[in-house]
């Protein structure tokens, strides 16, 4: 059987008009009356090899059902010259043929090379294209140009101005929700009781259905769009996996505020405490997750051992930072509560109990960080 393999992403589909009916066609040309299989992916990028289509051709071939496979070009079956080649190897050890309509592929050293050198131009002009697209989108955000509708909730987008503005009705939930979280009317319990409120209401969501889930209410409740500040390059996607970027990467593009910023910073503190139930009992280290080396960048994490407690770095690189943990909390608590006084002009009270130095520390304090001399480096 003959297996008919066409891809395009959407971004390809935009830019060069390739379509997979158009693919398709082209195969058939070339194969002629010949029955084939038909194995299309559409809206798929061809930098990686899980694709559903993909997939089921393999299968197909390593079941034996498949003995040859026609495809447009190279750069159809993938992005990567690493990939084109381990899919061909695949298939040559299977007893595939494999044939393109844009050149011929021979299974001779000259063959291999003239299609190696092709997928490795392929590499590259799609690296050119997506290093081009985000240095073009970046810039047009520095102008302070939001990029595309991300569809928040209590914004729409104005495509002429090219700036989110507010949706009165959508603005009126999410207040109501920030509400409802920081004072909660009697029967409403916490993220899940509204999302059941809203739900049971038929309160439309942006995408117009009546079901509202507890983690789009936990996403609206730690958007800071919401106290104006909306940001964009703040996410990387050009690898396999999203990732966030450093804070100085992402670019700030005022926005109307929704939300007021007392209310908007007490929900913050009420979901890091939901976090820390969640997440089981707290250590005994006052200084978990604010401690970082200042050398190095590492976080520091406490380790009881039998007789002392150390902050220490991870096993992925660092400096070897080690701190004894009674010093190294007992300096910042006297430097901090020190400070807590003189701000309240020496009226002195009881110093607090373990639990309550570790939340007005959490509150007021951003990083910690420190390195073998003990210089310390605080902030807020």
């Amino acid at each position: 059987m003959i297996a008919i393999y066409a891809r395009v992403s959407t971004e390809e589909q935009a830019r060069y008009g390739y379509s997979i009916p158009a693919q398709i066609r082209e195969c058939q040309n070339l194969i002629g009356s010949e029955p084939a299989q038909i194995y299309a992916d559409e809206g798929v990028t061809g930098e990686i090899l899980e694709r559903p289509a993909l997939g089921r051709l393999r299968a197909r071939i390593e079941q034996g059902q498949i003995r040859r496979v026609v495809c447009l070009d190279p750069d159809r079956l993938s992005r990567k010259l690493l990939n084109q080649l381990l899919l061909t190897e695949e298939w040559q050890m299977l007893g595939v043929e494999l044939n393109f309509v844009n050149g011929e592929y021979s299974r001779s050293p000259e063959g291999t090379l003239f299609y190696a050198l092709r997928g490795a131009i392929s590499e590259f002009e799609k690296a050119k294209i997506t290093e081009r697209m985000c240095r073009g989108r970046r810039e047009k955000a520095r102008q302070g140009r939001v990029l595309r509708d991300f569809k928040i909730y209590g914004y729409d987008f104005d495509p002429q101005a090219e700036q989110l503005i507010a949706n009165e009705k959508e603005a009126i939930i999410v207040r109501q929700i920030f509400s409802w979280f920081t004072a909660p009317p009697r029967g409403m319990r916490g993220i899940a009781g509204i999302a059941r409120a809203l739900s049971s209401a038929q309160v439309p969501t942006k995408r117009g259905a009546v079901c509202w889930h507890r983690q789009v209410i936990r996403q609206i409740l730690s958007n800071t769009t919401y106290i104006g500040e909306f940001y964009q390059n703040k996410w990387d996607t050009t690898g396999r996996t999203v990732q966030l970027r450093p804070r100085d990467e992402w670019i700030l593009i005022p926005c109307p505020a929704l939300v007021d910023l007392r209310i908007f910073t007490k929900c913050q503190a009420l979901l890091n405490q939901a976090r820390r139930r969640y997440s089981g009992p707290e250590s005994d280290f006052l200084l978990s997750g604010l401690v970082r080396c200042h050398r190095c960048q590492q976080p520091l994490r406490g380790k009881t051992l039998p007789k002392r407690s150390l902050y220490l770095e991870g096993n992925r690189g660092g400096c070897g930072l080690v701190v004894e943990k009674e010093l190294l909390e007992a300096r910042i608590w006297k430097w901090f509560w020190d400070l807590l006084q003189k701000s309240a002009h020496n009226n002195l009270c009881p110093e607090p109990d373990f639990l309550i130095r570790r939340e007005l520390l959490r509150i007021l304090i951003k990083e910690i960080r420190i390195n073998q001399g003990e210089v310390i480096v605080v902030t807020f």
